[in-house]
Formats: structure tokens, C-alpha cells, sequence
């Protein structure tokens, strides 16, 4: 937090993250912290923050929440809500793994009611019914994204490692982890100096795919500004990409084994001198 306010980064709410967002425009250097989960520890984290008077995010896991010994109380609850900056959203009743989907109609029916149920004990706890939803594991797919709009959610926050901006899906929003091994200040500067790729088409899109052999592209702007293009897949690592002005492609398709993957496209700006990166989801059906 001293690197963040020494170096002066704009420390945003969350919400202000979003209106930003849906203005199409973000101040130089804006950051936004969230934590999920609501472990006890979130208290420590509190009085860091609260002493660079930064507002912040905490996803519940709502079966958790006053309930296990390791988590937030209600007490605490309330106490990180009189601070002023805190805002609190949704991370699942059950904590569970969405993203497979074995049978359409269950999965639909399994996850909203986890959801609803996760609500109505933020309700009592809170006074207030969430506005953002984190997925449990950084799992997430079409369907869960319809069910998340039909409930009234604003936006949806992944696990994918890289900045979000304004090529962000709403219900798609990278976060880039500080925890455990990625908890260094030397990871922590590198991954502020990261900037979002300008990515305006891609394929596969993300979510549920209906096929092993994939082709992977992407089309991004302002072209001319990046070079050393490469693309990520969680399965297959690094592979090198073909890069035909705004159109960035893998010539041969990709034969996928796993049902999940993370897809990561990367450029260095010659322009900025940064690494432009976009990450998403894929769950083979």
C-alpha cells in the first residue's frame, strides 16, 4: 500500500471502478482492491488500508461468514462498514466449482438457488442485497453469467491474471492475484505495470465451448504499437502467434484435452514500453 500511494496510483472503489468503466475511460494509473473469501485475516488487511485511507472490496463467502471460526463475524462486519470505504459483494453460498456444466437444467437451478441463498443471508447480515459477484475459483461460464444478469447483478469478477479495462467483458473482469507466491512487492510493481490489450474480437469467446480442436484469434487497435505478440493456454503454455496488422492468430488449430483453460493474449507497446495482456476463460461442454 506505501509502493501504491508513494508512486501515486488512484485507489478506487470498486464502483467508481465500474462507472469508470461504463464512461469508457480510466485516469492514469487506477487500481481497485478487492479480497475474497472474508477469512478473519481481512482484519489485518483492514488496518493497513484504513491507515492509507483506501476503500476496497470484500466478496463473502457466505456460508462462511459469521459461522466458521476462521471467518468475519457479524461484529466485523459492521465494523469494516462504518469505515465508509468498504463495499461487500457476493462470493457464492457453498463456494462451489461453476463452471462444468454436466446438465444444463441442474446447473441453472443448482446455481441460482446457491446465489438466492447466498443473498438472503447477505440481506440479514448486511441490510443490503450485493451489486458484484466474484466466482468462487475464478470459475465462470455463459450460463452463469445470464443467471447473475436475470438476478440483477452489475458486474462479474474472475480470477483471469490481468488488468481489467474497458475492453472487459462487464461480467468478465480480470483481477490480478497478490497472494501467496504472487504476493511479493517485486510481482505486486510488475503486475502494475501491466496494461489491458485493446483485444475488441477474439475466439474462442469465453465461456462453454462445444469442441477439442480450437482456433485461436484475436483483433486488437492501435496495431502499429505492439510487436513480440504471444498467446497463453493453460494447458499448453506460451505458443507463438502470427501477427497480420490488427489480427493476431495461431495458423494451426489447437487440440484442447482439458475442460477448463485460461487463454492469455500478450504484446509489448513500443509506445508505453509495457506488456499488454488479455486473459479469459474457456469450459469445454
Amino acid at each position: 500500500m506505501k509502493y501504491l500511494k508513494e508512486n501515486n496510483f488512484n485507489v478506487v472503489s470498486l464502483s467508481k471502478f465500474i462507472e469508470y468503466y461504463k464512461k469508457g475511460y480510466f485516469p492514469p494509473k487506477t487500481v481497485s482492491i478487492t479480497i475474497d473469501d472474508g477469512y478473519k485475516s481481512t482484519m489485518k488487511a483492514f488496518k493497513v488500508l484504513k491507515k492509507y485511507n483506501y476503500p476496497f472490496t470484500v466478496f463473502l463467502y457466505m456460508e462462511a461468514i459469521d459461522r466458521y471460526p476462521d471467518f468475519l463475524t457479524k461484529k466485523q462486519l459492521n465494523k469494516l462498514k462504518s469505515y465508509g470505504k468498504v463495499e461487500f459483494g457476493n462470493h457464492s453460498y457453498s463456494h462451489g466449482h461453476f463452471a462444468i456444466i454436466k446438465n444444463p437444467t441442474e446447473f441453472e437451478k443448482k446455481f441460482k438457488e446457491d446465489t438466492l441463498k447466498a443473498e438472503r443471508k447477505f440481506i440479514k447480515l448486511l441490510g443490503f442485497k450485493p451489486k458484484f459477484y466474484a466466482y468462487p475459483y475464478g470459475d465462470y461460464n455463459n450460463l452463469v453469467v445470464k443467471i447473475l444478469k436475470e438476478l440483477g447483478y452489475e458486474a462479474g469478477f474472475t480470477q483471469d491474471p490481468s488488468s481489467a479495462g474497458i475492453y472487459s467483458n462487464i461480467f468478465a473482469m480480470q483481477r490480478q492475484p497478490v497472494v501467496g507466491h504472487w504476493g511479493s512487492l517485486k510481482h505486486f510493481k510488475k503486475i502494475l505495470n501491466y496494461e489491458q490489450l485493446p483485444v475488441v474480437e477474439y475466439r474462442p469467446k469465453f465461456g462453454l465451448i462445444n469442441t477439442d480442436n480450437i482456433n485461436i484469434f484475436a483483433k486488437i487497435k492501435n496495431w502499429q504499437n505492439y510487436i513480440s505478440c504471444g498467446v497463453y493456454i493453460s494447458e499448453k503454455g506460451w505458443l507463438k502467434l502470427e501477427k497480420k496488422e490488427n489480427i493476431l492468430l495461431v495458423k494451426d488449430k489447437i487440440k484442447i484435452n482439458r475442460q477448463k483453460n485460461r487463454i492469455g493474449f500478450s504484446c509489448f507497446n513500443k509506445q508505453t514500453k509495457k506488456w499488454a495482456t488479455y486473459f479469459y476463460m474457456i469450459v469445454k461442454e
